[in-house]
């Protein structure tokens, strides 16, 4: 019975340090050379086609449109978020904010 609970131990103290977590992606990826490409005065259907469906629209907002993402790499790194907010003025980018 002792060789058994030492056994038991064991499996579960060896299970645990092969536990792989997988990285975690979520939202639009936002990098710098795309974000570069925005203009004022690009239509939504402009901005749609170069960064993808938003990730936020607020229905008491229209003219708001919010991209997020989000990453974790495995257990090693703290999660990272990054998002830009879009304003739209009769269907035309006015602002861009980080």
């Amino acid at each position: 019975m002792k060789k058994f609970i030492n056994i038991t131990i064991l499996a579960l103290l060896l299970s645990n340090c092969s536990t792989y977590k997988m990285d975690i992606q979520q939202g639009n990826a936002l990098t710098n050379e795309v974000v570069a490409q925005l203009t004022k005065g690009m239509s939504k259907a402009e901005v749609s086609s170069l960064l993808g469906t938003p990730l936020l629209q607020d229905n008491f907002h229209r003219d708001r449109w919010d991209y997020i993402y989000f990453t974790q790499k495995g257990r090693s790194e703290t999660p990272k978020k990054q998002g830009i907010t879009l304003f739209f003025q009769d269907d035309r980018l006015v602002e861009v904010r980080k």
